[in-house]
């Protein structure tokens, strides 16, 4: 018997950061949903996403061009200006998954920094100090 849980996706916007916390396995479809709403509206540069409880593994490697194209897409006109994305994952599967990303996305030529954490601290450290 299968089990489905349900993915949970919250938003919180601190100044000019947001922080997306992902509970359960994300979509490519529900991340970039993500995106558009948040990356191309000027209110926010740097970005978390918080995957402690959540997982990109669901993701295919054509997602990924997917959400790479869809953000490059969403900062076209300007916004998010010498922003960063940060991935938080604590297990090492999710840490790898994330450098993919970061990998494609940095080939695809999206104007954003990318790192990867194993704590929101260093993120947030990382944000602000670099």
């Amino acid at each position: 018997m299968e089990s489905f849980t349900m993915t949970t996706i919250a938003t919180k916007i601190e100044n000019s950061l947001l922080i997306v916390t992902v509970t359960g396995n994300i979509t490519a479809k529900e991340l970039i949903a993500v995106v558009l709403e948040h990356y191309p509206t000027g209110n926010v540069k740097d970005v978390i996403w918080d995957l402690t409880n959540g997982s990109l593994q669901s993701i295919s490697k054509g997602g990924f061009k997917a959400i790479a194209q869809t953000s490059k897409m969403a900062v076209a006109s300007g916004s998010r200006q010498s922003g960063k994305t940060a991935f938080v994952g604590s297990v090492d599967s999710e840490y790898k998954i994330s450098r993919i990303y970061t990998v494609i996305a940095e080939v695809t030529g999206v104007p954003i920094k990318y790192n990867v954490f194993k704590s929101i601290e260093e993120a947030r450290y990382w944000i602000d100090h670099n």
